[in-house]
């Protein structure tokens, strides 16, 4: 058995158990877990593999989504991981973003093979280890504050880093820049109220840090191959 549905967590603190495995995998915002007398976090780019009977608490704000996986069998190699948290390949974000948008669409023709082409991803996927721990801080701070402006030397601040270390540390762990990490969260973000939401293109763009519809509309469409207006009209 493999199903696989977006939802969105209360922030209510909640706990249960159940005798499936469960992959949880933000699409935007982070939750917060408790596993084993354990806290964790996991947001955006990230995979939480929480095998089954394993008692889990969990809380979000009211405005995360997240794709939640249950499947009778996991790949061998999830099961026993150190941590349950673990950065999603390269490969694998973007593809969550192709699950979104067939499931919000309920796009029966084509769902049963994108969630098989799912599960062959998730067999070749080797779980890397969540970021460090002073760049995870920045991640988060991101996360949070994705509708204000953002230089990097306040980000390396957070990561209690300078300048030089923060976005030398940053390419290394995650592969990219800063500048490029905070586009693509803005650029999910944008989408994922574009889906849910009924706010105009303006304050989508306020929202996700662009003062003008027009600087926005254009990231938007570099990014994704088509205007949020186009976007949202497919909906």
């Amino acid at each position: 058995m493999m199903r696989i549905s977006i939802r969105a967590y209360n922030p209510e603190h909640q706990s249960h158990s159940h005798d499936h495995h469960q992959l949880v995998l933000p699409l935007a915002g982070r939750l917060n877990l408790l596993i084993n007398q354990q806290q964790f976090q996991v947001g955006t780019a990230e995979c939480l593999v929480i095998t089954a009977g394993t008692e889990h608490g969990f809380s979000a704000a009211e405005q995360c989504r997240f794709l939640v996986v249950d499947l009778t069998h996991l790949p061998a190699h999830l099961l026993h991981l150190t941590q349950p948290v673990f950065q999603l390949s390269a490969r694998m974000q973007p593809y969550l973003l192709v699950l979104e948008q067939l499931l919000v669409q309920q796009n029966q023709q084509l769902l049963p093979a994108a969630q098989q082409f799912f599960l062959q991803l998730l067999e070749a996927e080797q779980p890397a280890p969540a970021v460090d721990k002073r760049i995870r801080q920045a991640l988060l701070y991101m996360q949070d504050h994705l509708a204000e402006e953002l230089d990097l030397v306040k980000l390396a601040s957070k990561a209690s880093l300078s300048l030089s270390q923060f976005k030398q540390l940053f390419r290394q762990q995650l592969g990219q820049s800063p500048g490029q990490y905070l586009t693509t969260l803005r650029m999910q973000h944008s989408r994922t109220l574009l889906l849910f939401s009924n706010l105009s293109v303006q304050q989508i763009a306020l929202e996700c840090g662009y003062q003008s519809a027009s600087a926005f509309s254009a990231r938007f469409s570099q990014f994704f191959g088509q205007s949020p207006q186009q976007f949202r009209g497919q909906q």
